[in-house]
């Protein structure tokens, strides 16, 4: 929820989409253009969804100008090449960009519960930018300006994530950042 919500207000400030045709993000991709069965879920995640019944594995095209990794195995890929993935019932075919940074949180019963975070996943590959978006969750309150930002900034020269801002709520800071691929 802390990336869907962050997306939702970025939505609200600038009117872009956060579910979105390729073409919005890698215009200079040509090969983008006849991908009609992907989209962009945010700056970060590729989806591919199975659209056939009883396919397993699926083509998916990872756009160029930048790597991809497999959000469900972690394996790093280039971009502007097309990769067969595994795709049973319960698994949907995701990615997520170099430089993305993405907050996870807690397990929650429903959206009523207040959200700490349990991890943030970082991809390493280029410098990257995450805010944080949060308010109340139930009131208009936000209008008048009671809310709260966090922003990450993943530097790959250093291999530092730092934060500023608000200070987000953690259910730990041990083991809060995981740089995938770096073993840990």
């Amino acid at each position: 929820m802390p990336y869907i919500y962050s997306l939702a207000h970025g939505t609200h400030e600038n009117g872009a989409p956060f579910m979105r045709g390729l073409f919005m993000d890698f215009g200079d991709d040509p090969k983008v253009v006849d991908v009609g069965d992907e989209y962009m879920f945010g700056p970060s995640l590729l989806v591919a969804p199975v659209v056939e019944q009883g396919v397993t594995s699926r083509e998916v095209y990872l756009p160029a100008g930048t790597d991809w990794y497999n959000f469900w195995t972690n394996e790093r890929m280039h971009g502007g090449q097309t990769v067969m993935v595994a795709a049973p019932i319960d698994v949907i075919p995701l990615f997520v960009k170099a430089a993305s940074i993405l907050p996870l949180g807690e397990a929650v019963e429903s959206t009523n519960e207040r959200q700490r975070l349990a991890k943030v996943k970082v991809y390493p590959g280029a410098d990257g930018e995450f805010e944080l978006y949060r308010d109340d969750g139930t009131t208009y309150e936000y209008e008048q300006g009671k809310s709260e930002l966090t922003r990450f900034h993943w530097s790959d020269r250093t291999k530092n994530l730092t934060r500023t801002g608000t200070k987000a709520e953690v259910v730990s800071e041990d083991g809060l950042v995981e740089v995938v691929g770096a073993g840990h």
